[in-house]
């Protein structure tokens, strides 16, 4: 290098990039690692709250039978009024929905009145589920037409099939 008196040296000698500290290398990867392991974690825990909770089973087996004879006797008499054209087949659909989930909640003591189709499907009925579903379209839409005998037979399914 030359200077010129007291003149500051013109050129500089580069570093070898090996040569610098490995400490900023180290720290970036323990940081991707601290993410790696945050996201593990949120995503365990999130599918821990989203599986599917069991059905707590709250009424004796006298209440369940009762149960399931006042219900049986509501949703005769809702196909007999449907037929006797007394109701529309939405206002059915919608008696239908609300018997069925009554009866849940006469069981089992969740409020599955006022929970929405995702929330039922994550409560481990599946046959509950399904029945909501079908009764969803003839029960929101303004000219969907279903097969209510076909769903009040269901209905009867889900309830005499519980234990």
């Amino acid at each position: 290098m030359q200077t010129a008196g007291n003149e500051l040296p013109i050129t500089t000698p580069l570093q070898d990039m090996m040569s610098y500290s490995k400490l900023g290398l180290i720290g970036m990867v323990c940081l991707i690692v601290a993410v790696l392991i945050y996201v593990i974690v949120h995503l365990i825990i999130k599918m821990r709250k989203n599986a599917p909770a069991p059905v707590p089973r709250i009424a004796s087996e006298d209440k369940i039978r009762a149960a399931k004879e006042k219900y049986n006797k509501l949703l005769m008499d809702l196909q007999a009024r449907y037929e006797m054209e007394k109701v529309t087949e939405k206002e059915a659909y919608q008696e239908l929905s609300k018997y069925i989930r009554h009866f849940v909640y006469d069981v089992t003591g969740i409020k599955v009145q006022n929970y929405t189709l995702e929330e039922i499907g994550r409560i481990n009925l599946p046959q509950l589920y399904y029945l909501i579903a079908e009764c969803y379209v003839p029960e929101f839409a303004a000219d969907a037409s279903g097969n209510l005998g076909e769903s009040i037979r269901k209905a009867r399914e889900v309830i005499y099939g519980w234990n």
